[in-house]
């Protein structure tokens, strides 16, 4: 009896400690984190004589940079507008006059040449005497944990009426103090885009005046920029109010007069798009000749374009130099001394990746083909036997990111060109016809200096160079094919590639054609780029997203037994095809691209929807584009309308959505291909509905519009198609960067 007592007590003490443990856990469960959550999603304020629980979005408010909104006192939405408290971000932040009188409620704010005077609770107000007003009414609002009260004015309306900038992103209001300039005779305080300069790879922050937009053109500090940074000849006749722009390596010379479109360029009139202007920055008080850049470089032979993610203004060369000089009779015709004569540089964009072509001109054939070009660590170097240079030219060092500086020594019996590069480059070489081909890519090496593996090192039969190379990405049977001019079976069978990828199953080589071709099958689906490496070619593999910046599913419509739309025996489905994948794929064939690119389909044949919608998530894509062509019963109806679906609308890469692209895409198409705008439109469709990234689905033309008919079926008007396709890809890339 007493044992068992013994016993029933202790499973009851027990039970009770259980159950006590229980409820202290439980309670720790519940309690914490409700408080967090309460804490960080709203908060308890009281205005109008009412208590309200404030659960909007809480921005951080910051001015030229710093951070002007305390900390428990964020931007908060009243009204449907973001609401701030004037003390804090106006006149502490901002440093704006401001006076509140606390018996008239009555509250007053005054910055650059504006005075906005407003009453508490009241949207009638005045600027500059007159009478305006408010979105909303500013409020006295008592913050109830905290016991304080503030008074609180709309952000938005404020900063522009007081000539700020404004702009949001992220959990981030961000104002800025305006530029006052005059121009035209014309003070403004000016708000808008500003930015520094990206020259040749490199950013140059501008001292003078940043890079502004005057009537819709961008217009840059002259001398700061043509002179300073770009390191051409620049001269101002304040008299004559003429500029003289002069690039001596590219034989070029550009004559400009202010605020006149007509130019001269190396003796020749001719008209600019927008005139060069005088900018007085009123805040150091100095005139500032600026040009309009787009024009300007288009003349020099640039390419040029603003950033808008960047915020700056990026300029290319595409010629770095043309040096040549006239041979006398002499050098023409000795037959010991090769004589080099002609020695140019231009800069090229190979699906995304950069590179700079040398091109050196000799009089002997013979001698110049036993040029040898060798690398050592960051040092390229040519070396030309049994030559003479006769140029007057011994020095470049303004080519930017891949090249730092060219140097040119002339020896007793050769001439040797070194190449000192930021890091380890890559190269390729060729002579022919009298001319060494050098071209310099972008580093093989990580930024930091580190060695990138290589998945298979494919030795390089002499004579082959990078141009010589193709290959073909098979990845529906996970296979991808290397194409090189010639036939170099007999090469392989003796100089074996080697295998650095557990992935790789098989490897073979065969001749067809001209070309022998290298098949390489993975176990599963790989990304794979093709570099030289002087003595072979190397190929870096992995996953798509490891290798590619960008990665795109485009998707032809239809296809197989579904035809799609049709009109006089012409079939959807062929149109989509031809355009999307027959005309497009060559724009995406370079041997190491950023932007990669997965077509659903790549013959005649059926996908269904549930397929093509997942076949994005199953390569990796960044984005995916579906292209269609309307139907309708009435021919007149013809234009180009793009799709979105709302159910897959949330944020990406870069704050990118279904609709930003789709509204990218329809005003390229439309402007491009000059076809109706039909406007951006939303859709349940499956391929957009269903999709794991931002996808759009393009109606280009209608097949059964009277007018349409004829574009759609014009092989010029594909071509455009497609070239505006590929275009709207690389700008929404530009636009919205992956990251990656």
């Amino acid at each position: 009896m007493r044992n068992y007592s013994v016993k029933g007590a202790a499973r009851r003490n027990f039970f009770r400690l259980t159950l006590l443990l229980l409820g202290v856990l439980i309670c720790s469960l519940l309690s914490i984190p409700q408080t967090k959550i309460q804490a960080a999603s709203s908060v308890k304020i009281r205005y109008n004589g009412k208590t309200h629980k404030n659960k909007s979005k809480k921005m951080t408010v910051k001015y030229n940079g710093k951070t002007v909104s305390k900390k428990s006192y964020k931007a908060l939405i009243i009204k449907k507008k973001y609401m701030v408290s004037y003390a804090d971000v106006f006149k502490k932040g901002v440093k704006a006059k401001c006076k509140y009188n606390k018996s008239k409620k009555s509250l007053s704010i005054s910055a650059n040449g504006a005075t906005l005077v407003m009453t508490v609770g009241k949207k009638k107000a005045k600027l500059n005497g007159k009478k305006v007003t408010l979105p909303v009414a500013p409020l006295s609002v008592r913050y109830v944990s905290k016991k304080k009260t503030k008074i609180l004015v709309p952000i938005n309306y404020v900063a522009k009426i007081l000539h700020l900038s404004y702009k949001k992103s992220g959990s981030t209001i961000m104002l800025g103090a305006p530029l006052l300039l005059t121009c035209d005779n014309v003070m403004t305080y000016y708000t808008g885009a500003q930015g520094n300069i990206f020259y040749n790879h490199k950013l140059y922050n501008l001292k003078t005046l940043p890079v502004i937009k005057v009537s819709k053109n961008m217009y840059m500090p002259a001398e700061e920029t043509i002179k300073n940074i770009m390191g051409l000849d620049y001269e101002y006749d304040a008299g004559r109010k003429e500029i003289t722009i002069s690039n001596e390596d590219t034989d070029k010379e550009l004559i400009v007069t202010i605020n006149s479109k007509n130019a001269i360029l190396n003796d020749k009139k001719i008209t600019l798009s927008a005139p060069a202007k005088i900018i007085r920055n009123n805040k150091t008080k100095k005139d500032i000749v600026c040009i309009p850049a787009a024009t300007i470089l288009k003349q020099l032979n640039y390419t040029r374009g603003w950033n808008k993610s960047g915020n700056y203004y990026q300029i290319q060369s595409k010629e770095f130099f043309s040096w040549q000089k006239a041979l006398s009779q002499e050098e023409k015709n000795s037959t010991t001394t090769n004589t080099l004569h002609k020695f140019s540089a231009v800069y090229l964009e190979q699906g995304g990746t950069g590179s700079i072509t040398f091109r050196l001109a000799g009089t002997l054939h013979d001698i110049l083909k036993t040029a040898t070009v060798t690398r050592s660590g960051n040092v390229i170097t040519a070396t030309i036997p049994k030559s003479d240079y006769i140029l007057d030219k011994h020095q470049f060092n303004n080519f930017g990111e891949i090249v730092q500086k060219m140097d040119i020594t002339e020896k007793e019996d050769s001439v040797v060109i070194s190449f000192q590069c930021m890091n380890v480059a890559d190269f390729s070489y060729i002579t022919q016809n009298g001319v060494l081909e050098i071209n310099i890519l972008y580093t093989y090496g990580s930024r930091d200096g580190s060695v990138i593996s290589y998945s298979l090192s494919i030795p390089k039969p002499a004579g082959v160079t990078m141009s010589n190379v193709s290959n073909e990405d098979l990845y529906a049977s996970k296979t991808f094919k290397v194409f090189i001019n010639g036939d170099h079976v007999a090469f392989y069978q003796n100089n074996p590639i080697i295998i650095n990828n557990s992935n790789i199953k098989n490897i073979t080589v065969t001749r067809s054609g001209a070309n022998t071709v290298i098949t390489i099958t993975t176990a599963t689906l790989s990304g794979y780029k093709i570099f030289d490496k002087g003595d072979c070619f190397q190929i870096k593999m992995g996953t798509p997203k490891k290798i590619y910046k960008n990665i795109v599913v485009l998707d032809a419509g239809h296809g197989g037994h579904d035809p799609g739309a049709q009109n006089r025996g012409t079939n959807e489905k062929d149109l989509t095809f031809k355009i999307l994948y027959t005309l497009m794929k060559n724009y995406f064939s370079g041997n190491a691209p950023d932007t990669k690119v997965y077509w659903t389909r790549t013959n005649d044949s059926y996908i269904s929807l549930a397929n093509r919608a997942a076949f994005a998530k199953s390569v990796g894509a960044d984005v995916f584009i579906s292209l269609h062509m309307n139907s309708a019963t009435n021919t007149s109806a013809n234009g180009t309308e793009v799709y979105y679906s709302v159910s897959n609308n949330s944020r990406g890469f870069s704050g990118i959505t279904s609709q930003k692209m789709a509204n990218l895409f329809k005003t390229r198409l439309v402007n491009d291909l000059k076809t109706k705008n039909r406007g951006t439109k939303s859709a349940a469709y499956y391929v957009l509905k269903h999709n794991t990234v931002p996808a759009i689905l393009i109606e280009l033309g209608f097949l059964s519009g009277n007018s349409d008919y004829g574009k759609l079926t014009n092989p010029t008007f594909q071509n455009n198609a497609a070239k505006s396709i590929y275009n709207g890809i690389i700008a929404l890339f530009g636009t919205y960067p992956t990251g990656r």
